[in-house]
């Protein structure tokens, strides 16, 4: 699925342009996409913005529930597959935005034994250079990586404090959720873009399918003192 998905939208953004259609690009643009195939994949199992099954219920009060792009349903309630995507245009998503997908995914792959597939289109420049950023900076020689795009390579990104300058961004997702129980680690797999090749000016197609690690240690912010939220003294 992870292949078919991305071989699918990137073929779609190639024709919606030689339709001169391209101007309408956008993240919702592109979930249209994203929707057609896994319908035309799975048939009427497919739910677009769905409540998230782990963290949703968990919230009490007003406020949005986290939600999910796209699931496909096995049997129902099961979930066989979860998809989040995200479009680089005149703007590129942020870090933290990519993370929290990324962990989203995590969960349900874990909770519901589903393929996860994280999806990111856009022109090949503005693609290459956000995941540039996503593989992060040298520091003292090595790099920091979000996420990783050699197809040959499982990645494991830690989610505990174990690399200082993501430690910020975790402190922020993880500040609204202190008693959840989250992943030592995320485990991601790229698979190769779609099309492979293609000048800069061209749009491109990168997905890695989020799975959750065989032995699976979790914590909860509450209980770290990097992830804890301190309330100010009154």
């Amino acid at each position: 699925m992870v292949r078919a998905l991305c071989e699918g939208v990137g073929s779609w953004l190639h024709f919606e342009f030689a339709a001169n259609r391209s101007s309408m690009f956008s993240e919702r643009y592109l979930s249209s996409a994203v929707g057609q195939i896994l319908s035309g994949q799975c048939g009427q199992r497919v739910h677009a913005e769905h409540r998230h099954p782990v963290l949703a219920p968990q919230m009490v009060g007003p406020g949005r529930r986290p939600e999910i792009d796209f699931v496909v349903f096995g049997t129902y309630p099961n979930i066989k597959f979860a998809v989040e995507s995200k479009w680089i245009g005149h703007t590129k998503p942020s870090l933290t935005s990519v993370v929290w997908d990324l962990i989203r995914l995590e969960l349900i792959a874990h909770a519901h034994n589903a393929t996860c597939i994280f999806l990111l289109a856009g022109k090949r420049r503005s693609v290459e250079s956000f995941v540039k950023e996503l593989e992060g900076q040298p520091n003292a020689g090595k790099k920091r990586f979000w996420l990783k795009t050699d197809p040959t390579v499982v990645y494991a990104l830690p989610m505990v404090a174990s690399v200082p300058s993501h430690t910020p961004i975790l402190r922020g997702i993880f500040a609204g959720y202190q008693s959840q129980e989250f992943p030592h680690k995320i485990v991601t797999r790229f698979t190769e873009p779609f099309p492979k090749f293609g000048l800069a000016n061209q749009f491109v197609t990168y997905a890695w399918e989020v799975r959750s690690g065989k032995l699976r240690p979790t914590f909860k912010p509450s209980e770290s003192k990097y992830y804890k939220v301190i309330s100010a003294k009154t």
